[in-house]
């Protein structure tokens, strides 16, 4: 069931509002004010040659008994003749065409002659004007409609209909008062409002009902009123008509006014059966189970639990907001009717809607929500047309359950700060003037702010700017001049920690890396596979998943890296290393939850494979490693010490390390263990690292350091050691700094070297590291740099019983 965007009759806002413009003239200020009319369309095409006439006297064709010669009088002309077909009566007053007219279906009236009579016009049936489907009857009018009048003029259709798209924000607008509203605010008219008055007798609503509401988040107010007597027929031809215009199909006079009003003040209103309900009493609820349900269009609907319902003596007998049910729908044969007026919650009804599959004026408008305030007043309108349309009688007054009064929240509005955000200057009168059109209440506040109270039916204005937006929808657009905004747009600036972002995303990608934007979401196996820097930290779990391969938030960022290396491997990019910068969560605790950012970089198995670059050498240990050294080096975090982690993780034993920085941990770096790289079908080796940046903030040196360029030259020493194949390399050069710090001549110590096989014995390997020796004040001599150089290798055999070479 399809909803259109809002039609509004030309004729029906005159109702409210005095129309002196052309419809183009207001369809172009509700355009510019934010309400689109996307098409005007002139009802009556067709009908400029069809009138009302009477009929005099009806006789039977001679030829063809089936056919009825009439004599028909429009008023200035007696004696028109007429042969038809329809079951016509004299004294019906009927809508005659004469010649010349063509009618909307395309049908032309001509001079025709049947049966040795001369037909002169042709009485019309609801089919031939395109008002209803009936071809056997003519379309009878009042007795009261003036002979000669157009038909047009007389059903309502001498109108123009507007059709305009209302934006979800603008609830307000579905409906003819709201759009009268805005047409009154923007041209200064005033809004006028037909006076309610409902004849009430035959007892009290509430002695014939009883109404609770269980479910109050979802109802806040639900107003009944009760009919003990009513007469069940088709509308009047005008309430038809409009409603035609408007796109609603007439059903009786009893739904048909329920649409009316709908209509007329966007409050949905539904009628029940009052003596097909299970019990006096109305219950509105959230289902608690699952089951079956047959709504007015004969479809039968599953309802689940926490759908809305309007139950009565246990049985559901509404989808609340959206369809009546077929058990207590309004038929031929109602004598008795409740009218059910309320307030559903927007989100409750467009879940509901949304499952079903099923768009009603109805649900519509209760996704948008509806005036809480207007909730009563719509009830009153439809008694009154009960009254008037039905010969229904009213019991006295209405069964209101209102839990939740509305309260309305007054908004300070600075008119120094409107003309900021407008660009032009803003007398204090001229924006109250504006808002009070709309229905806003206004008051003085203080000095240059007023008190604005927006109307129960704009749910959607609740700050400053918003009412500041309404001011300007009223006063024009085109008002606000083509210049610069008067403001302030001075900023804060980047943060220390943003600087240091921008500056490791700056390295990375100097170092060759290509940055990773995955996700943050990955799958429970994922996070235990990677439990991140610091174990033990618990997952945080999402409580709709995308799918089961998103259903946690990252402990770590290798299990992104992962996915986005296995991508482009998948895809043939064997040298692409990749980096990320970005948050991983986890959980303390049951409701208290943490995010901190990381750096992490991934590469399998090579860094480069064409250019200049290019090298058939499988990234070492080394290569990753001198990634991390360089990166916190640039950042200034200070000298990394690498010592083996013990238990590896998802990480190779022997080929990972954790990388401290002043004796604390920062991150992980090394080769993904083989069952990983299995697992996850990436390339062999697959080298990672991850650091936890913001910790690397308390070690950053907050000021540059420099010192004036060597006036001497430097003396290498290369020292070789034979050690135990699990010997840590790193150990020595921690080792040869802590030591040097006592000899002003050793400047720097590098490991260039790793050698194991012949004639190293098994489990044993060979270590080469590069030694520099500098002084600042004068050029060393061999004699003094070999001195220093026997002394350090002897403090290395003697501290880690290692031997020289």
């Amino acid at each position: 069931m399809s909803v259109p965007d809002m039609r509004v009759s030309w004729n029906w806002l005159g109702e409210f509002v005095e129309l002196a413009d052309t419809p183009e003239r207001v369809a172009e200020r509700l355009t510019m004010a934010g309400l689109e009319v996307e098409s005007i369309e002139r009802l009556g095409t067709g009908l400029e040659h069809v009138v009302v006439a009477e009929i005099v006297s009806v006789a039977s064709l001679p030829s063809d008994p089936q056919l009825k010669v009439c004599e028909v009088n429009t008023g200035a002309a007696a004696g028109t003749i007429s042969v038809t077909g329809l079951g016509v009566a004299a004294g019906q007053r009927v809508a005659l065409a004469l010649l010349g007219a063509r009618l909307p279906g395309g049908l032309e009236v001509r001079l025709e002659e049947v049966g040795g009579v001369r037909s002169e016009a042709r009485i019309c049936s609801e089919a031939d004007l395109r008002l209803g489907s009936n071809e056997r009857d003519p379309l009878v009018l009042p007795a009261a409609a003036a002979l000669g009048t157009p038909v047009a003029e007389i059903l309502g259709l001498d109108d123009v209909v507007l059709d305009i798209s209302v934006t979800p924000n603008r609830g307000d607008c579905l409906s003819v008062l709201g759009i009268a509203r805005e047409i009154a605010a923007l041209t200064g008219r005033r809004l006028r409002r037909p006076r309610i008055r409902v004849v009430e007798h035959l007892g009290q609503s509430a002695d014939f009902v009883r109404v609770s509401i269980a479910s109050e988040a979802a109802c806040h107010r639900y107003v009944a009123r009760v009919f003990p007597e009513v007469r069940i027929e088709p509308s009047p031809l005008w309430m038809q008509c409009r409603l035609r215009a408007v796109g609603l199909r007439p059903v009786n006079n009893v739904v048909d006014v329920t649409n009316y009003v709908l209509w007329e003040r966007g409050q949905p209103l539904h009628a029940f059966d009052f003596d097909r309900l299970p019990a006096p009493e109305i219950t509105v609820r959230h289902a608690t189970g699952a089951e079956e349900f047959v709504s007015l269009d004969g479809v039968v609907r599953r309802i689940e639990p926490g759908d809305l319902l309007i139950t009565s003596g246990g049985q559901t007998v509404a989808l609340a907001g959206i369809i009546g049910g077929a058990n207590s729908e309004v038929s031929e044969n109602t004598r008795r009717v409740l009218l059910e007026s309320a307030w559903f919650s927007p989100t409750t009804i467009r879940r509901t809607a949304k499952r079903l599959g099923l768009k009603t004026e109805a649900s519509y408008r209760f996704e948008r929500g509806v005036d809480i305030e207007g909730v009563a007043l719509a009830a009153d309108r439809a008694a009154s047309l009960f009254v008037e349309l039905c010969g229904a009688k009213a019991a006295v007054g209405q069964v209101d359950v209102y839990p939740r009064p509305y309260l309305p929240a007054p908004i300070a509005v600075r008119v120094g700060r409107a003309e900021e955000l407008l660009g032009f200057s803003l007398a204090r009168q001229e924006l109250v003037t504006a808002l009070r059109g709309l229905g806003f209440e206004v008051s003085a506040a203080t000095r240059g702010t007023v008190s604005v109270t927006p109307p129960s039916y704009r749910s959607d204005v609740e700050r400053e700017v918003d009412v500041v937006e309404e001011v300007a929808r009223v006063l024009g657009y085109e008002r606000i001049p083509s210049v610069l905004p008067r403001t302030s747009l001075g900023g804060r600036g980047l943060g220390e920690f943003e600087r240091l972002q921008r500056e490791v995303r700056r390295l990375m990608a100097g170092l060759g890396f290509h940055e990773a934007i995955p996700l943050a979401f990955v799958s429970q196996q994922e996070n235990v596979d990677f439990p991140g820097v610091v174990a033990g930290r618990q997952p945080v779990a999402l409580q709709n998943p995308l799918s089961r391969e998103d259903a946690e938030m990252r402990l770590s960022l290798l299990s992104s890296l992962v996915r986005s290396a296995r991508t482009n491997l998948a895809q043939g990019a064997e040298a692409v290393p990749l980096f990320l910068l970005g948050k991983v969560f986890w959980r303390e605790g049951d409701r208290q939850f943490c995010e901190c950012t990381h750096v992490g970089a991934i590469v399998c198995p090579r860094f480069w494979e064409h250019g200049i670059g290019w090298r058939k050498k499988a990234t070492e240990f080394e290569d990753i490693k001198g990634v991390v050294e360089t990166l916190l080096e640039s950042l200034r975090v200070g000298e990394a010490d690498f010592q083996l982690l013990v238990p590896p993780g998802p990480f190779h034993p022997g080929r990972v390390a954790v990388v401290h920085v002043s004796g604390e941990p920062l991150g992980v770096v090394g080769a993904l263990h083989p069952r990983m790289e299995r697992a996850y079908e990436l390339a062999s080796p697959c080298w990672a690292f991850e650091l936890d940046l913001e910790k690397s903030l308390q070690y950053r040196r907050r000021r540059f350091s420099a010192r004036s360029l060597p006036r001497f030259p430097a003396v290498k020493r290369d020292l070789a050691i034979v050690v135990d194949e699990g010997f840590a390399a790193g150990k020595v050069i921690q080792f040869v700094r802590q030591w040097g710090a006592g000899e002003c001549s050793i400047e720097t110590v590098e490991l260039v070297d790793q050698y194991s096989g012949a004639p190293i014995p098994a489990g044993r390997k060979s270590l080469t590291y590069s030694i520099w020796y500098r002084s600042a004040e004068r050029t060393l001599t061999d004699a003094e740099v070999n001195d220093v150089h026997l002394r350090l290798g002897q403090a290395l055999v003697e501290q880690f019983g290692v031997q020289l070479r």
